[in-house]
């Protein structure tokens, strides 16, 4: 019994001990929610009492905003992936919309424009272009155009009526400045026009809290510091780097590449649908227009907290940019430099030997084209005169280039911003006479032994044509050819007619468009019927006579042709009739170097017989060969055999005192075909003068300026035409 009672106070006084320290436990855990909760407390207190006003000023003033990323536009590359045109990365000064008052907005935007001036950065501003100052005029967009001027008017007013207020360029710059941007009196009126001239931008191009106005590109580093230092100053106005269109050494290829600029109000209205902004750069001619929708990137964007005055706090979120596509060409930039350097040699040179009999030393301008006959790759597409694209890229403050901008837009003689490879057509003179003696074999006018007699001048009703260097006496085709007797040829034209005439010229891509890519290329003109009628659509007698086919047959009349169709031309004939259509793309690249499009080549089978070629390239090798051809001391220092023909087409200006146009066409090697070129020389007086740019083009391909040969070049091993 005792053992029981013992057992059971053991029991209880364990049992008390853990009571006691559960209870322990408990206090404690109630003193650590406790404090919890007065931590809590304090920091509500915190947040809500003590710094509340702070905080909420914060939080209203870290305000979320989507910032745009602009795209790289995609390089222009040559056919060996060297770069002419790219992009360099540099400072841009950007400016979103923030709740301003107008006085405070035109005082930030002066100072803005002190600091531009000081560091010599350029503006973004068209206003110039509709209002200039000192003096006081209306721009040379709308000046001395009333239809123009008269539309701008009505832009620049909410209500039709108040057009009256701009009646003079005066009266438009007080309305300016009080009534449209309310610019206090306390400014010069130099001081206006500055803050009028961004004023008009955000006016014109428009701009958000999202979408920010460029104000100014490429900017040093001055300036960037600058306005760093003084952010709280500018609110809204962003440092970005974006990046900027660079041409490299591209003054041979200007033609070729054409140019960018900010996008125009017509541009605008018509591409806005495809996501274009009004500050966006826009390709205006060349490969930069022609493959804008894959050269142009999409832009990304980045969402950043900035401050009340615009700043950048902190970026919460990205989606970067996509970079345009890289377009490769077909130029080979070896080729287009020698060409544009010979092209100028000899120009110079032939205005040197001036006569004032056939050489009045006028020549002034010219263009080569080389075609590779296995495919229609255009590896030379000169034009010279040419320009530098970068000259677009220079803002209106730089007054040296801008001068130089309007005296080549203004040189009607020149033409630098001319295409003539693709723009311009010549009457192709002898070039041509290979073609018509293609139609006389292919329609059996004549075989490739008809000989025909030259007496020196060729007469149909009534009407005489001298043969240059004739008679010639009992003349073969090859002969012919070599000599460029205009006696054989207008017989060849009368023998089978211009309607047959016309058909051939016309299977050769002579006075058609190519579709080459680059734009603005003209068709050019076969001598047809329908041509004449077009020509003399004010006349009464419109007929076709005989004299005008035995013309048309030695390349006068109405033919005019483009230099590249001219290529063309001669490419067919060395490769044995095949026309390739030309391209100067090659491939379209992505940035991470996959091919996006590569150009497929296109091809049409001209009906010619391997024995009519084979007769055709007889008589032009000889042109370069044979001891009495009309380029053969040109060629004559050749390892290998040439084939070419001569052209001194009449322009009709010689009664005036001017040259006739110097023509050449070739291909080589003669017996196995790389490459096709045409030289056009305008008033070059003899077709022999302008062969020596073919020859500088044909050296530079085969290396035999550098003394190394391309391994697939042919030689031949003998020449066998004596010289």
């Amino acid at each position: 019994m005792c053992y029981y009672i013992s057992v059971t106070r053991g029991w209880g006084k364990l049992s008390e001990n853990v009571n006691e320290r559960i209870n322990r436990r408990l206090d404690i855990i109630a003193v650590l929610f406790m404090a919890f909760f007065l931590i809590i407390v304090l920091r509500l207190v915190n947040l809500q009492i003590i710094h509340g006003k702070e905080y909420d000023e914060e939080s209203r003033n870290k305000l979320l905003r989507t910032r745009e990323i602009v795209a790289n536009r995609g390089n222009i590359l040559d056919r060996n992936s060297l770069p002419i045109a790219v992009n360099r990365m540099g400072y841009a000064v950007r400016i979103a919309r923030t709740s301003m008052k107008e006085a405070e907005r035109n005082d930030m935007i002066l100072k803005l424009v002190s600091i531009f001036e000081k560091n010599g950065e350029a503006i973004e501003s068209d206003l110039g272009k509709y209002l200039t100052f000192n003096p006081i005029d209306f721009g040379k967009t709308i000046k001395n155009n009333e239809q123009a001027l008269e539309k701008w008017k009505k832009e620049m007013v909410l209500v039709e009526k108040e057009t009256a207020l701009l009646s003079t360029p005066q009266d438009t710059f007080n309305y300016f400045r009080k009534k449209k941007f309310k610019i206090d009196d306390k400014y010069s009126d130099e001081e206006a026009y500055k803050i009028m001239s961004i004023r008009y931008e955000m006016l014109i191009k428009g701009y958000t809290e999202v979408d920010l106005l460029l104000l100014a590109k490429n900017v040093g580093a001055a300036t960037v510091a600058q306005l760093e230092e003084r952010h709280q100053e500018f609110p809204g106005v962003a440092i970005d780097v974006i990046p900027h269109r660079e041409y490299v050494e591209a003054e041979p290829y200007g033609h070729i590449l054409g140019y960018v600029r900010i996008i125009d109000e017509k541009e605008y209205e018509v591409l806005k649908e495809k996501g274009y902004k009004r500050t966006d750069l826009l390709g205006k001619t060349g490969i930069e227009l022609n493959q804008e929708e894959y050269l142009r990137g999409i832009n990304g964007k980045r969402w950043v907290e900035v401050d009340s005055s615009g700043r950048v706090m902190d970026e919460v979120g990205i989606k970067p940019a996509i970079p345009g596509n890289d377009v490769v060409l077909t130029i080979d930039s070896r080729l287009q430099k020698a060409a544009m350097e010979s092209l100028q040699k000899n120009i110079e040179e032939i205005r040197s030997k001036a006569d004032n009999k056939t050489n009045h030393g006028d020549a002034c301008a010219g263009a080569v084209v080389a075609i590779d006959v296995s495919n229609g790759e255009v590896l030379t597409l000169a034009g010279y005169p040419s320009y530098d694209p970068s000259i677009y890229l220079a803002g209106p403050e730089d007054v040296q280039i801008q001068t130089l901008l309007q005296t080549m837009l203004n040189d009607n003689i020149n033409k630098p911003f001319f295409n003539r490879a693709i723009q311009e057509a010549y009457a192709p003179g002898s070039t041509f006479k290979p073609l018509t003696a293609i139609a006389g074999l292919q329609e059996g006018a004549i075989t490739d032994k008809t000989k025909i007699y030259c007496t020196g001048a060729y007469t149909v009703h009534g009407m005489r044509f001298k043969c240059h260097g004739g008679p010639h006496g009992n003349i073969s085709l090859t002969d012919a050819l070599a000599k460029s007797c205009n006696y054989y040829f207008n017989e060849v034209a009368y023998r089978i007619g211009i309607d047959k005439l016309d058909t051939w010229a016309k299977a050769f891509g002579l006075g058609s468009k190519t579709g080459i890519e680059v734009p603005f290329e003209i068709e050019g003109f076969r001598a047809n019927r329908d041509t004449k009628k077009l020509k003399f659509a004010e006349k009464e007698n419109q007929a076709w006579f005989p004299a005008d086919t035995v013309q048309a047959g030695i390349g006068q009349s109405f033919n005019a042709f483009t230099p590249l169709q001219l290529a063309s031309y001669v490419s067919t004939i060395a490769n044995g009739g095949t026309r390739y259509k030309p391209h100067i793309v090659k491939r379209v690249v992505a940035a991470d170097g996959s091919t996006v499009k590569e150009t497929e080549i296109e091809y049409e089978k001209v009906p010619v017989s391997k024995e009519t070629i084979e007769a055709v390239k007889k008589g032009m090798v000889s042109v370069a060969n044979q001891e009495d051809g009309t380029a053969a001391s040109i060629f004559k220092d050749f390892p290998f055999v040439v084939a070419g023909k001569t052209g001194t087409p009449e322009t009709g200006q010689e009664k005036y005192g001017k040259s006739s146009n110097g023509l050449f066409i070739a291909y080589a090697p003669a017996d196995n075909p790389k490459i096709a070129v045409a030289v056009v020389i305008e008033r070059g007086v003899w077709g022999s003068l302008a062969a020596p740019v073919a020859r500088d083009v044909l050296k530079e391909y085969f290396g035999l300026n550098s003394g190394v040969l391309p391994k697939d070049s042919v030689i031949a091993d003998e020449v066998i035409f004596t010289r």
